[in-house]
Order: C-alpha cells, then sequence, then structure tokens
C-alpha cells in the first residue's frame, strides 16, 4: 500500500485525493504517515530541548518531543506561526525577519511551526515560483537562523505533497538545519512539564478527529486566527505568515503565554499580533482556562537550566 501512495504522490495527488481514489481509512493513512514521523523521530530521539534556545545529547533515548523548563517556574512562553508557503509568490521573508525581531526583543526562543513550510505542488498554480526541489534548497538556505532561538516545524499537506523529492524537506531540515527540530507529519503531541498541548495541521479527510480530553490544540491549515471549543477540547487556529490570505485576514502569529499548576497547564494567554507594512499591530488577546491541576510527585521534564553549547 504504502508504494500506491508514494506513486500517486509522484503523479501530483493530495494525499486528500489519493485516501478517496485508494478507499484508504484514516486509520491506515494515520498508519503510513507513523512509520514516515517515526523514521524521523530517530535522527531527535537523544536530544533534550530548552526553552532558552539551547539542547544537549541526552544519554537515555527520549520516547516523545518535549520543552525543558526552570523546575521553580509556573511559566513558558512560545510564539506559533503557520502557512508560510515558501515557493510562492505570496512567501515573505520579512514577515520571518519581523517573527524573529519580536522573539528577540522579547526573550523568547521557541518557535512552532504549524505546518505548510513550502507551498509543494498542490497550491495555486498562478502563485508557483519555485519548483519542490528549488523550495526546499529555499527554506534551507534563506530561512532566518538566530542562534538563541530553535525553530519546532511540524510539516503539513503541501509539505506532505512533495515527500518523495531527494532528499525529502524534513531529511534536509535534519541534516542542514541544527536550528530546527522536524516534528514529522500531521500531528504531534509536544510536551511542557507534566503536560502537553497538541499540534496539528489538516492531512487526514476526517476533520473531526479532536478527542484531547480538555487539552489546548493547535492548528495551522485554515490562514486565520480563531478559537473554537470543540468536545471539551480548545482548538486555537494560528493564522498564516504569508501574504496568501483568505477575506478580511492579514498575515500574523501568535504569542502563547502558559502558566502552570503542579506541572499542567492550567491558563493560556494568546495574543494574536498582525504584520501590515512591516508593522506589528495587536490584533485581540484571549485567556482559556483549562481544568487539569493534577498533583505529581515527580515531575521530570523540569530542571534547573544549565548553559549548552548548540
Amino acid at each position: 500500500m504504502e508504494d500506491k501512495i508514494f506513486l500517486l504522490l509522484k503523479q501530483g495527488y493530495s494525499f486528500e485525493k489519493i485516501q478517496s481514489e485508494l478507499q484508504l481509512s484514516n486509520l491506515e493513512m494515520s498508519s503510513f504517515l507513523s512509520n514516515i514521523n517515526s523514521h524521523i523521530h530517530e535522527h531527535y530521539n537523544h536530544i533534550k530541548y530548552y526553552e532558552n534556545g539551547k539542547k544537549r545529547f541526552s544519554p537515555k533515548e527520549l520516547k516523545e518531543y518535549g520543552i525543558i523548563t526552570q523546575k521553580d517556574s509556573n511559566y513558558y512562553k512560545s510564539v506559533l506561526i503557520s502557512d508560510t508557503h515558501f515557493g510562492t509568490s505570496k512567501e515573505s521573508i520579512s514577515l520571518l525577519d519581523k517573527v524573529y525581531e519580536f522573539c528577540i526583543s522579547n526573550d523568547i526562543h521557541n518557535i512552532f511551526h504549524l505546518g505548510d513550510l513550502v507551498d509543494g505542488t498542490t497550491g495555486l498554480a498562478e502563485y508557483k515560483e519555485l519548483d519542490p526541489n528549488s523550495q526546499i534548497e529555499h527554506v534551507i538556505k534563506d530561512y532566518p537562523i538566530d542562534k538563541s532561538i530553535l525553530n519546532f516545524i511540524l510539516l503539513g499537506n503541501h509539505d506532505l505533497d512533495i515527500i518523495t523529492t531527494k532528499p525529502a524537506l524534513h531529511d534536509s531540515i535534519i541534516h542542514n538545519r541544527k536550528d530546527m527540530v522536524c516534528l514529522g507529519y500531521g500531528t504531534n503531541e509536544f510536551y511542557l512539564k507534566n503536560d502537553f498541548m497538541v499540534l496539528k495541521h489538516l492531512i487526514l479527510i476526517d476533520k473531526h478527529n479532536n478527542n484531547y480530553n480538555g487539552k489546548l490544540i493547535f492548528k495551522g491549515h485554515s490562514h486565520q486566527m480563531k478559537l473554537i471549543d470543540d468536545l471539551n477540547n480548545h482548538i486555537v487556529h494560528v493564522p498564516s505568515l504569508s501574504d496568501l490570505q483568505i477575506i478580511n485576514t492579514i498575515p500574523g502569529f501568535l504569542l502563547v503565554e502558559f502558566e502552570f499548576y503542579n506541572g499542567y497547564v492550567c491558563e493560556a494567554l494568546i495574543t494574536h499580533y498582525g504584520v501590515i507594512d512591516n508593522n506589528l499591530i495587536h490584533m485581540n488577546t484571549s485567556k482559556i482556562n483549562l481544568k487539569s491541576h493534577r498533583k505529581e510527585d515527580d515531575i521530570e521534564r523540569e530542571e534547573v537550566l544549565v548553559k549548552v553549547k548548540h
């Protein structure tokens, strides 16, 4: 079945169209993605990541992605971006530069990208500027770099379009951008202290897969910022950081400030910033209260931060 999926991807089929064409269930498609994501994680399973942008080798194999925070701190902040669509006339390096300036000015060292890093093959033809190989080269060469910032990159449906490219986008990131951590395709549970947030980009046909029992779910793909409560979860759609906009939207990003109680997220303050003519605009701020206040004796994902080399 994997061979059939790869063959159709080479022929320019979208993942959704492949699922329909081959009459595959979400479980079968998820299995295909899981195999790829397991391969990706093998490259990172001995590296620890810190909220101050540092990383270091771990002798113990790590089974999940996560950020190590200060043990005596109940606060963590990061920036979320999405849908940069490198390779189109609607991309904007200046928007990314603006996000980096914001992070550096506000002592933020972790940026999460929620998918469609590149435009792939199934975007609007009138905006295409680069072929798949050139899109990947463009990301590796031109995506901003700052030694104090770690980028965690979830890959979306447009990124999946070009998975048959040699080398694939995820392999190029792994081997060429040490400031980037590839989180795989579609969905990732990313740990913060004893808790986790869910990062998603729509790939599968089924859109109602948010059963996470009261968690924060951050989603790319929609190109707009919106908050939705669904099945007891709090779903936050991350705006596009490109000029590929829908009606009445502008490029932007989210600042997310987490508060913890007993190692679990109890509150998230989400600030939406837009960018117009290189000016930062405060759009709105929303507060999300969460009820998970479980007590744990040992919080394994906290430790005193140390200075380590990249």
